[in-house]
This record gives C-alpha cells, sequence and structure tokens, in this order.
C-alpha cells in the first residue's frame, strides 16, 4: 500500500478552504481504502476465499422440511376429511420426535445461534375428558433444538392454535455439526381417551406445520 504526500497551502490569516480540509483527507487516506472493485486482487472476491474466511455463515430451512413444512412423523389418515392429517391419540408415541435432522457443514468453532418457528394446534377437548365442568388440563407442545446431542434450548411450546417460536445460542468447537429440531405432546388425562373418536373417525389431537429455521455461526 502505498500513501500520498499530504496536501496544502498558505493562507493569510492561517484561514483553510472546505476544498483543502478535504484534500488533507484524502491524502491521509491509504491507496487499499480508495480502490474500486476491478482494481481489487482477483482472490479477494474469489468464492472460496469468501468462504474460508468469512466471519459468519447461515444455514436455512428449504423444500423438503418435513411434509409441505408440516410434521410427519405422526400423520393419522383416519381423521374427519375437514381436519388435518394430524397425531391423535391412537399414534400418539408420547416421546420426544424429531421434526428433522440437519447437518451444519463446515462449522469453524464459534458461536451459534439457532431459531425455529411455527405454528401449532393442539385439540384441548381432551382437557376435560369425563370431568366436563371441572378445571381442565391444558395441553400443549413441548418443543427443544439439540446440537451434536447436547440441548441447545428446550421450552414448553405452544397450544389450542398458535404461533410457537424457540431459539438458543451457545459456544460450540469446529466440525460439521447434527442439529435436531423435536418436538413432544403433553399426555392427556387418563379419561380423555373417553373422547379420542368422533365416529367413524379419529378426532385430531396435535399438529405442527409452517415450520421454519435458521442457524447462523459468528466465528472469531
Amino acid at each position: 500500500m502505498s500513501k500520498k504526500w499530504t496536501q496544502s497551502e498558505f493562507r493569510a490569516g492561517r484561514s483553510l478552504s472546505p476544498k483543502l480540509v478535504n484534500d488533507e483527507l484524502r491524502a491521509q487516506q491509504s491507496s487499499a481504502t480508495t480502490i474500486d472493485r476491478s482494481q481489487v486482487p482477483g482472490t479477494w472476491i474469489d468464492e472460496a476465499y469468501v468462504q474460508t474466511n468469512a466471519l459468519h455463515q447461515v444455514w436455512t430451512s428449504g423444500p423438503g422440511l418435513a411434509t409441505g413444512y408440516e410434521q410427519d412423523n405422526e400423520r393419522d389418515t383416519d381423521v374427519p376429511p375437514q381436519g388435518w392429517i394430524s397425531s391423535t391419540i391412537p399414534t400418539m408415541a408420547g416421546s420426544w420426535r424429531t421434526l428433522t435432522s440437519q447437518t451444519l457443514e463446515g462449522f469453524k468453532g464459534g458461536s451459534l445461534f439457532i431459531e425455529w418457528s411455527c405454528n401449532v394446534y393442539v385439540n384441548n377437548i381432551f382437557a376435560f375428558g369425563l370431568n366436563d365442568g371441572y378445571p381442565g388440563t391444558p395441553q400443549y407442545i413441548n418443543m427443544r433444538i439439540l446440537v451434536n446431542g447436547v440441548n441447545l434450548a428446550e421450552r414448553r411450546g405452544g397450544g389450542f392454535h398458535q404461533t410457537s417460536r424457540i431459539f438458543g445460542s451457545s459456544l460450540v468447537p469446529p466440525g460439521d455439526l447434527t442439529m435436531l429440531l423435536q418436538w413432544k405432546t403433553s399426555t392427556p388425562s387418563q379419561d380423555a381417551a373417553e373422547r379420542e373418536q368422533s365416529a367413524p373417525a379419529n378426532m385430531p389431537y396435535a399438529h405442527l406445520w409452517n415450520n421454519r429455521w435458521i442457524a447462523i455461526a459468528r466465528y472469531r
């Protein structure tokens, strides 16, 4: 990098014009800060160079996340035509289900932030069962994010019919990372099984759709 000579001009009364101030500023700048794109060495804007030297890296959800961005772990086809092909009490596993598993390739070590948002529905008629008229136990969906088997974030998600969001961040060592987005329904009361069917079809119990996620790495 080269430097330019400082420019100055003597004036009576030691006053300076705005033009001379600008000349002074430009003269103090190195040539590397004033070159345009055509003057930048080719390797500086090469895609491989940018990937190797980037300070941030981003992964996002795309087509193929579950079925049309819906959960496809438990899809009971024996539901009323106007209902989602969703989880029902007969199909409900009761444990954590993996919505999606993704490999975050090329993580170089540093801060990792992941956010997952979706719409959820829980049929809260199952909060009552045989005890109609008494306070029920609202049902909901739990959500968690795992990175290489370690819990990055976990929360009690939404219930009824609403939007749910979970996010977390942590310092993670370098290497390819395995990210799991998992969900689990709360267990209905024992007598709620009395309402598991609406003849001749099963009643929808819980569903997730419009799932989106983003992972952002910040390298030191």
